[in-house]
């Protein structure tokens, strides 16, 4: 299997590079028929690759050495040389030189090169004259194989920032225009202020190569390069996993990556590991900006939705012509990207790497809620709504295995309430909503947010519980909907009517789904009942749950039990019928097993231990 190298592209070799090169082929094309157009013993056209990191610049670059020493034409003029990805020990003129003798001794696999380099560098001080005497060593290479030399500079920007003084980057540039035997192919996360204004050693000296985020096409053949599903079965997702990366294929790599390991089995952790992975690389753009520009950022990034520039300027506390300056270069430099939205004639701005918004929210976001939430918009988009319609049973399980949800789980149920309660495609949306609630219990965080968007969705069901119980009188299911749906309307008295419908539909001999709504419906009966202080007929109503379950149904139904004795017991105690809190026991033994999770025996446990104690 070809090895992936997201984050160090020269580490392949040139064979797993190659079979891993699946976009930017027209661009390395331009760059083919640039050098194959070079005449010898003229001054060459040097290029600049430019685009932020992730984009692709080294793979790029590489891709474009190893094409000049694969085509026997280029071969036979042209020595690649690359420079490592960090040059921190270039200074001067004089060490850019030196570094390029090294390399070229790397390339050509002859140790003379860098001999002559330690040598000067050890033995001449004269920088000038160090300078001088490398250059020369360089032209002795070419001279020799009859070769010119391609120099490719990674992070060019951050060596001209290293020299000295300007006449280095002047000294450079004619050393280029003078020696023909020297093209210099360098990459910059951004088209920097040395190539951009106009007095500036370099400006308008390089053939842009700039690199967009990938198209459908482009992202199509990686997402075939890293999987095996045929990428035209799911077209939507791949193109909106493409948006929310920006066309980044780092970013883009690590979210097929994710789509491909774990689909939905522990998407929450696995974003989240991926937006850690991306720390570095997030955090090294962010320090990029200049202050101002910077706090722009800060403003879209938080706001998430796209914003106009009049709420842009607001957010950041600056005049609507200085915000309106900074949206510009951060739209030029690739930060934020201009929209409109329908039926608007203003335009809106927006974060360009959607993925970098997710980090920036994760990372400030003033609440957790605020992330979770983050996350979920997330996945959804990523990965659509029939995906996520699997997801929501999973992650209710997950949930109810880690126990009564308090904190971050608690937000996480109510975000994914929120969601499920507007899926009208989801099935079992309301089946699920009834779970969330009885998962929460009455004390969990968000348990009062729960009900409010439970309430919701049941006053939107009551008319299609009507139906389908005037249809089949003996619909257990759909008198218990109505009587939610009138509980949460606050029609308590009509609420316990249909909850006892309910209960009637169904036998003790019944399938397991019909007893189950009996079950739930007594259950909720009993709670009703409690909050019209008619605790007599709540334990008359809660003591009946268990006829309605035996000892063999699923966990879900046994949970009905155990909820309804413990709420029995509590109002016995209120009524101070101690006596009959020894029925509660046996009742309780009768519906947990030895292999359930250890939250139900927890609780029920618990609950017999306060039981005895009266």
């Amino acid at each position: 299997m070809t090895r992936r190298r997201l984050y160090n592209p020269a580490q392949l070799t040139r064979g797993e590079l190659k079979a891993s090169f699946v976009a930017r082929r027209n661009t390395l094309a331009r760059m083919l028929d640039l050098i194959g157009e070079q005449p010898p013993g003229h001054p060459c056209q040097h290029m600049m690759i430019v685009g932020p990191r992730g984009m692709g610049k080294t793979t790029l670059g590489l891709r474009f050495l190893h094409e000049i020493e694969d085509t026997p034409e280029l071969a036979a003029q042209w020595r690649p040389v690359a420079f490592h990805e960090e040059n921190y020990e270039i200074g001067d003129l004089a060490d850019f030189w030196l570094a390029a003798l090294r390399h070229l001794a790397q390339a050509t696999g002859d140790p003379r090169w860098a001999n002559r380099a330690e040598a000067l560098a050890r033995d001449e001080t004269d920088t000038y004259r160090c300078e001088g005497y490398a250059l020369s060593a360089l032209m002795d290479y070419c001279q020799e194989s009859g070769k010119r030399l391609v120099l490719f500079v990674e992070n060019i920007d951050i060596v001209f920032s290293q020299f000295r003084d300007e006449r280095e980057a002047h000294a450079l540039r004619a050393a280029l225009i003078e020696r023909s035997e020297l093209l210099l192919l360098g990459s910059a996360n951004t088209v920097f202020q040395a190539i951009r204004s106009r007095g500036e050693a370099f400006y308008e000296f390089f053939r842009l190569f700039i690199l967009e985020g990938l198209g459908p096409e482009e992202t199509r053949r990686v997402f075939a390069a890293l999987s095996e599903e045929d990428p035209d079965r799911e077209p939507g997702r791949l193109e909106t996993m493409r948006r929310l990366t920006g066309g980044n294929p780092r970013l883009l790599g690590l979210a097929c990556r994710m789509l491909i390991e774990s689909p939905l089995g522990s998407a929450f952790e696995d974003l989240e590991r991926l937006i850690d992975e991306q720390t570095p690389y997030f955090k090294a753009r962010i320090e990029e900006l200049p202050v101002q520009a910077r706090k722009v950022f800060h403003c879209l990034a938080e706001g998430w939705r796209p914003m106009l520039a009049r709420e842009v300027s607001e957010a950041a506390k600056l005049s609507s012509s200085h915000a309106s300056a900074q949206l510009k270069q951060l739209v030029n430099r690739g930060y934020a990207r201009e929209l409109r939205l329908p039926n608007e004639k203003r335009a809106r701005y927006e974060v360009g790497d959607r993925f970098y918004n997710i980090y920036y929210l994760l990372r400030f976001s003033r609440g957790n809620r605020e992330r979770l939430e983050r996350l979920v918009a997330f996945l959804h988009d990523l990965f659509g709504p029939a995906a996520m319609r699997t997801m929501y049973p999973a992650a209710l399980e997950t949930l109810r295995a880690r126990g009564r949800p308090a904190g971050e789980a608690s937000d996480l149920l109510a975000v994914l309430a929120r969601r499920v309660a507007g899926d009208a495609g989801f099935e079992g949306r309301d089946d699920w909503l009834r779970q969330a609630v009885a998962l929460a219990g009455p004390n969990a965080p968000a348990t009062g947010e729960i009900g409010g968007i439970v309430e919701g969705r049941l006053a939107e069901a009551q008319g299609e519980a009507r139906i389908a119980f005037e249809e089949s009188p003996r619909d257990a299911a759909g008198w218990r909907s109505q009587g939610e749906a009138l509980e949460k309307q606050g029609h308590y008295e009509e609420a316990v009517a249909a909850f006892e419908r309910s209960a009637e539909c169904a036998g003790p001999n019944d399938s397991p789904g019909v007893r189950r709504e009996a079950a739930w419906a007594l259950l909720a009966k009993g709670g009703v009942l409690c909050r019209l202080d008619r605790h007599d007929e709540a334990v008359a109503s809660l003591g009946r749950v268990p006829r309605y379950v035996q000892g063999d149904d699923p966990l879900e139904m046994r949970r009905a039990v155990i909820d309804a004795l413990a709420l029995e017991a509590i109002l016995l105690c209120r009524l101070e019928r101690f006596d009959a809190l020894t029925g509660i026991a046996p009742r309780t033994l009768d519906h947990v097993h030895s292999g359930d999770p250890s939250d139900l025996r927890h609780y029920a446990s618990m609950m017999l231990a306060a039981v005895g104690g009266f």
